[in-house]
């Protein structure tokens, strides 16, 4: 039985036996929330996800329970997020590239360059900015627990590429984004947005030469088997928000608010360190252990050709400037 059935029926049990109190003794009944991520069991996310359920169920003495539901098998990312507003998704973890559809000002993240590292990152997301955009998100009924990161994205290519100019041409694979493509535009590349699903069907049917990914996606999804080179660019930070349906969180008692706030805390906590010991993991795999051969290129090249794609957007100018502020 579901728990919004167990709650109803403790309700009316409750009233019929002249039960006189506050809805604290009823919610202390097993609640039981939906979880739901696009990765796979032992992921990044997962680890997150795994860490979240294990500590509400510690801190609430096994009376509040986590269903994890991985691999996207509630839908999409949009319509996991659609589902959190009406309240059939609980808590999510969603890429800021899908929630710009909800809060604009959340595009200001796939800016070139814009993070130096991930102790900036968590600055910037702890910080004022991010509480900024957690108020905006919380006007489309998307409430934020915490900042998770997937780590910095880095293209891989079928062909050597030693400097901007070798770019040219090339076709890359990249999350459907204005301002990741105009990134590769910038670069002389030619830009094509493919559903990760598709991905590696795409670069085996030379659809595209290459894509772009943090270092834990490029593993897990094979793509050393049909790119060969690995290219260190490092040119967005990848950052998500870790959400629960204001209708869910607002239908618990103030002691199980903090259950959750408290385990919210120390999941993004673990899924943070997660993120970077993994992405280190997964860089060291795929060079000694996956054949791909690493190029770093010089930074300042790069970001020197991708400017550009800065004055292409000016809508986010000021909340690049804050974020920019964090810099070092």
């Amino acid at each position: 039985m579901k728990a919004k059935k167990i709650v109803t029926l403790l309700v009316a049990a409750a009233l019929t036996c002249g039960v006189v109190g506050s809805t604290t003794s009823v919610y202390a009944a097993d609640v039981t929330l939906k979880l739901a991520h696009a990765d796979a069991e032992g992921t990044i996310f997962d680890q997150g996800a795994v860490a979240f359920q294990e500590k509400l169920q510690e801190l609430s003495g096994g009376t509040m329970d986590v269903e994890l539901y991985r691999n996207g098998t509630l839908g999409s990312l949009s319509e996991v997020a659609e589902g959190i507003q009406m309240g059939t998704v609980d808590v999510a973890p969603i890429v800021t590239t899908t929630l710009a559809n909800f809060a604009s000002e959340l595009n200001a993240f796939d800016m070139p360059y814009l993070i130096d590292d991930y102790d900036m990152a968590y600055e910037v997301l702890d910080g004022e900015v991010g509480q900024k955009f957690a108020d905006s998100l919380q006007g489309s009924a998307l409430k934020v627990e915490g900042w998770w990161a997937m780590g910095f994205r880095n293209t891989t290519a079928s062909k050597e590429i030693n400097g901007v100019d070798d770019f040219k041409g090339l076709k890359i694979r990249t999350q459907s984004s204005d301002i990741q493509m105009a990134i590769f535009n910038a670069l002389g590349a030619s830009p094509t947005a493919i559903s990760f699903s598709e991905l590696y069907t795409a670069l085996q049917q030379n659809t595209v030469d290459g894509q772009e990914n943090p270092y834990v996606n490029i593993l897990q999804s094979n793509v050393f088997e049909v790119n060969k080179y690995l290219i260190e660019t490092e040119h967005v930070f990848q950052v998500a928000a870790f959400l629960v349906s204001p209708s869910t969180y607002d239908g618990l008692t103030d002691e199980q608010k903090g259950w959750f706030d408290e385990a919210a805390a120390y999941a993004t906590e673990v899924e943070r360190a997660a993120c970077e010991n993994d992405n280190e993991t997964a860089k060291e795999t795929l060079i000694n252990d996956k054949g791909m051969t690493l190029i770093e290129l010089d930074k300042d090249e790069l970001k020197e050709a991708t400017k550009s794609v800065y004055d292409q957007f000016p809508d986010y100018a000021d909340t690049v400037a804050e974020i920019q502020s964090y810099a070092k």
